[in-house]
């Protein structure tokens, strides 16, 4: 027992050398980044990219209303063709008649007479009152006759050439509205390339924080461990120099304490429950198929979608068919909570929406985000959209 005692008081002599060298640890250094900073520029990226997808909504309602206003300058310029067909078919018709109508009077003239005496002497030489009143209707028919042809060829002429005026006018009013369209569209991009500007800085921003914010967790936490290390150090050092003989005590309460401090655990894994039906399970392995797609403006094909084109393409293959912009799908199935989707379900940001996705389970939803992206599978948040709906019955 004795020997065990001499053994300790060494020992804690020992311990008490070795914590008179052993330097101090400054406290724990103060926190430049804070959590809450962190989260205040996820704040400003979620609200860059919400900007950004609302632009993204406005450029492809815009290409769409190019694209019919294209079709309506074909459609008004097949019209002004056919009508010019007209003016020169009409046009080739009175300059026909106008020549045999010139030929008959150079032929009446070559003989010296005027129109009206040659029809006089044709009635004077009627053998009676009979011939001269058939004679004198079928001049008088004649005579009409050429006068309403010609009439009736220029106001056809003219009408043609009026309805040409108003097709190009049409026309020209289309080909303003295209060019005011293509200017908004341009203002639009120049506004999202400005957004796009500012959400990389605040990404950047947002990974200089997480690091800086890192780095200091990790050196506040070798501090404290190396301050507890020297605080458990000394306390045992002190039992042992004050009570040697209990020293073996102390040890097995020391060893007992650390025993304690071991403890095992397990994380817990939550089983996701199947209730996607026959149809939500078909339309969710078919947009899965197009994840890695670029997102194009106006999109609406496995070249390419946006987030409603994306949507409609997809439902479009279980029999389902979708309006083709957010808003308007918005309008479809049955409303209900964002916390209450099943795989499946719609799910829009705004009111009306400018942005449209589908949930398919386990806390994940499918989306074509924005441009310089692709179609790709996001955690599910209920709290950032306004509303969903549920178009599978």
């Amino acid at each position: 027992m004795k020997k065990k005692l001499l053994k300790y008081s060494i020992s804690a002599a020992i311990l008490a050398a070795m914590l008179q060298t052993t330097p101090t640890f400054a406290s724990p250094i103060d926190t430049k980044v804070t959590q809450e900073q962190i989260d205040a520029t996820q704040n400003q990226i979620d609200d860059f990219e919400t900007k950004i997808q609302k632009l993204d909504n406005q450029i492809s309602v815009s290409i769409i209303k190019s694209q019919k206003l294209n079709d309506h300058i074909k459609e008004q310029q097949k019209k002004i063709d056919a009508t010019k067909a007209e003016i020169e078919k009409a046009k080739s018709s009175l300059e026909a008649h106008k020549k045999v109508y010139a030929e008959r009077l150079k032929s009446i003239q070559s003989e010296g007479q005027q129109p009206v005496v040659t029809y006089a002497e044709l009635l004077l030489s009627s053998n009676n009152i009979s011939e001269f009143l058939t004679r004198f209707t079928a001049i008088s028919e004649f005579i009409q006759s050429d006068t309403d042809l010609l009439n009736g060829l220029n106001e056809k002429a003219q009408a043609l050439k009026n309805a040409q005026d108003r097709l190009h006018n049409e026309l020209d009013n289309l080909k303003k509205s295209q060019a005011e369209l293509a200017a908004e569209q341009k203002q639009i991009q120049e506004n999202k390339q400005e957004v796009e500007k500012e959400l990389a800085n605040a990404k950047n921003n947002l990974q200089l924080q997480k690091d800086m914010l890192a780095q200091q967790q990790a050196e506040e936490k070798a501090q404290q461990e190396a301050l507890e290390a020297q605080k458990r150090a000394q306390q045992l050092a002190e039992q042992q120099a004050q009570q040697a003989q209990q020293a073996q005590q102390q040890a097995q309460q020391t060893q007992q304490q650390a025993t304690q401090q071991i403890t095992a655990s397990r994380p817990a894994f939550s089983v996701p429950s199947a209730n996607a039906s026959g149809l939500a399970d078909k339309v969710i392995a078919t947009a899965e198929q197009y994840l890695g797609v670029p997102y194009v403006w106006g999109g609406s094909s496995p070249s390419g979608f946006d987030c409603s084109g994306l949507m409609q393409y997809v439902f479009h293959s279980v029999g389902v068919v979708l309006p083709r912009t957010a808003a308007e799908q918005q309008n479809v199935g049955t409303r209900i909570s964002p916390s209450a989707v099943q795989p499946g379900d719609l799910v829009f940001m705004g009111t009306p929406a400018y942005h449209v996705g589908m949930y398919i389970g386990n806390g994940k939803w499918i989306q074509a985000p924005e441009t310089g992206d692709v179609v790709k599978i996001s955690n599910y948040n209920p709290s950032h959209f306004s509303s969903a709906a549920r178009v599978l019955q």
